[in-house]
């Protein structure tokens, strides 16, 4: 039986005062997830936001922020990834290591995912449909889709809203994705419920497992307006007889405190519930339809 263990970590978010700190606070919850039998680890959307609290030049404000997510921030994106590096060799581990600030090489800022490997491969995903919270900070999203392999998944990671766009996880299924990883970020339960409902529907649609990992709490920043990160860590699955899951949750975290959700993936079931499915599954589609609907919107 082909299956892969994997972890979501609903990680606080809390004003990390040195990068030491904050490494040291990301191992705490790898490890946990390790010891709990995890061979592959999400962790949330901007996971690095805590390092706001390292800031020590000036007070963190609204008026602050756009130059401190520009400025500061990405300061610690590369210690962060080595750091990354590190930890996946020695707990022998993939990490995808939620996303982070990052300055291209354009000179654009991105919000970029980090999937580590223990070998030491880093492959790299950025958020592709920025919120307008984004755009008004000048960010700017990516135009590439990464496809790898991780234990006997074929694997994608979109990021937050990513989720809400079903054209990206269909391109993925084209490139033989089962398995999407979704790093998120939002700050009200309007937003969960968007990336929840984002996640259902993309496994139900596309017969593969979504692992969802959101940051939680906050960190007292920006001092006049500190930002609330909400949202219960998810893993969903296809809703058929063949998984037997009968509203698709294999997994979703009790509360919304600091904590690992884990969950056994069954490569085969899915392999089983593509071949065999319930309802009209990817098998069924109507390709000749779509592209005729697609010539004719193009007119």
């Amino acid at each position: 039986m082909a299956t892969l263990t994997v972890a979501s970590v609903q990680f606080a978010l809390r004003a990390e005062g040195t990068l030491e700190a904050y490494t040291a606070h990301f191992e705490v919850l790898l490890r946990q997830a390790v010891d709990a039998g995890a061979e592959v680890v999400l962790f949330p959307e901007l996971a690095s936001t805590g390092l706001l609290g390292a800031i020590d030049d000036h007070d963190v404000t609204t008026s602050t922020i756009a130059a401190d997510y520009w400025e500061s921030l990405p300061q610690h994106t590369e210690a962060i990834v080595n750091a990354l590096i590190d930890m996946a060799a020695r707990f022998q581990v993939v990490i995808v290591g939620g996303s982070h600030n990052r300055l291209a090489e354009d000179g654009t800022l991105r919000n970029t995912a980090y999937v580590i490997h223990p070998d030491g491969r880093v492959e790299t995903q950025d958020k592709i449909h920025l919120t307008p919270q984004e755009h008004a900070l000048g960010a700017r999203g990516g135009d590439e889709l990464l496809v790898t392999k991780i234990g006997p998944f074929t694997a994608g990671v979109l990021i937050c809203a990513d989720i809400q766009f079903p054209e990206l996880s269909r391109h993925l299924v084209h490139n033989g994705v089962e398995l999407i990883f979704c790093p998120s970020l939002t700050w009200n339960r309007r937003g969960i419920h968007r990336v929840k409902t984002g996640c259902a529907a993309r496994a139900i649609e596309n017969q593969l497992f979504v692992v969802m990992s959101p940051l939680v709490g906050h960190s007292g920043l920006p001092l006049d307006a500190p930002m609330h990160a909400v949202g219960r860590a998810l893993i969903c699955t296809p809703v058929d007889k063949t998984i037997g899951i009968n509203d698709g949750i294999l997994a979703v975290a009790p509360d919304d405190s600091e904590q690992v959700l884990v969950a056994e993936l069954d490569h085969d079931l899915l392999l089983a519930s593509r071949a065999n499915p319930e309802a009209p599954g990817l098998d069924l589609r109507r390709m000749d339809l779509y592209e005729t609907l697609h010539a004719a919107q193009n007119q």
